[in-house]
């Protein structure tokens, strides 16, 4: 494998709104989840989308065509923000470029679902076992009637595993795209995250069970290991994407270290509560090539200073992976050895790269999310 280029020409904002949700589910750890993070204004909404906004439509100004544009919103469980489908309802009159993705644990009755309806554009619906069977009952029942728009992420809980064989099986019959997910995209070396339930270890016959349906997609999968290390990983967002010039969903093996790397080009991932920019929600690796913000939404105007600086300048930053692991953004153009073609298939004559020297990654000092709101919960309880 020396090369991966995207299909899909789409730049995903994915925006986590907070952590705040309706369940508690114990794989998902604080960072991602609680039930007392406080909810972002709307008038800060609305002045972050704009921001947004310019910052889409300047890197649009150096594409060989202007990209497919997605807001996607993510949490906690976006669906409880008070302001949420007001909010939804100024980026649908005011940005109309913008498709409207949402993922959410589908646990809502019938007036949030019309809103669903009408105000996004697809998404995302996560299946989780430890939910009651009335929920469960909930979310089956929404996903059969967003299947148009949206697919399941059936969270393969090792303790309630064949539960979720007999959804998969259920939704494939009420024609209901899914994906079965392995639990756990941390770092392979994360001990505590498995220890803590985070990054689940699965039987071999559960593994088995994952191979097997991969294998009857057509695609190539890892043949030891009871992670998702063990298994490869698929496309979470469903992209097709060309390896060494193959259509694939699926990779058996995400060390990208040291490859050049565009995912600048084709991502971007806001926090509101931790009130931080990324390049992108798991890989995180900014234009300097570290793991860490690009800055802050409080001060998204010195982030569109240096990009504009750079893209002006007709030389902007090639990124290095500097990480032995890669999450979602796998599917994103990179090269192992000669990005340059791939690159000048999808930017302007007119623009160049300089390559980003190679940066040292440690799972335990990246200013990744988790280690962000790692120091802020630990502010607030030494305060308290």
């Amino acid at each position: 494998m020396f090369n991966i280029e995207d299909q899909s020409n789409r730049y995903q904002i994915i925006w986590d709104l907070g952590r705040r949700c309706s369940y508690a589910c114990s794989y998902c750890p604080p960072h991602r989840n609680n039930k007392w993070s406080p909810f972002i204004d709307y008038k800060t909404l609305c002045t972050t989308v704009d921001k947004v906004a310019e910052y889409a439509l300047l890197y649009d100004q150096f594409r060989r065509q202007p990209a497919k544009k997605k807001l996607s919103f993510t949490g906690g469980e976006p669906t409880v923000h008070p302001d949420f489908f007001k909010f939804l309802r100024y980026v649908k009159n005011t940005y109309p470029f913008f498709s409207r993705g949402l993922t959410t644990n589908g646990w809502f009755g019938s007036s949030v679902l019309d809103k669903v309806l009408s105000l996004t554009t697809g998404g995302t619906l996560s299946y989780h076992c430890e939910s009651t069977d009335k929920q469960k009952k909930q979310v089956i029942d929404n996903a059969i009637v967003l299947r148009d728009k949206f697919k399941v992420n059936v969270m393969f809980h090792k303790d309630y595993f064949w539960e979720c064989v007999d959804v998969c099986e259920k939704l494939e019959k009420n024609s209901v795209d899914f994906v079965p997910r392995i639990i756990g995209d941390d770092h392979p070396d994360d001990k505590k995250s498995i220890e803590l339930g985070y990054t689940q270890v699965y039987s071999d016959d559960q593994m088995q069970w994952f191979r097997d349906y991969w294998k009857m997609k057509g695609q190539n999968v890892t043949e030891s290991g009871n992670t998702q290390q063990g298994l490869g990983r698929p496309c979470c967002g469903g992209r097709c994407f060309k390896v060494d010039s193959v259509d694939s969903y699926f990779l058996p093996d995400t060390n990208f270290l040291g490859w050049s790397c565009m995912v600048n080009w084709y991502f971007l991932f806001l926090n509101s509560e931790a009130d931080r920019v990324w390049t992108h929600q798991t890989c995180g690796v900014n234009l300097d090539g570290e793991v860490a913000p690009l800055g802050k939404i409080s001060e998204f105007d010195d982030i569109l200073d240096k990009l504009s600086d750079s893209l002006y300048t007709k030389r902007v930053p090639m990124i290095t992976c500097p990480k032995t692991f890669c999450g979602c953004g796998m599917c994103i153009t990179k090269s192992k050895d000669n990005v340059t073609a791939m690159f000048n298939r999808h930017t302007i004559d007119e623009l160049g790269f300089e390559k980003v020297s190679q940066k040292s990654s440690n799972y335990l000092t990246d200013v990744t999310t988790k280690k962000v709101f790692h120091e802020l919960d630990s502010a607030t309880e030494n305060r308290v």
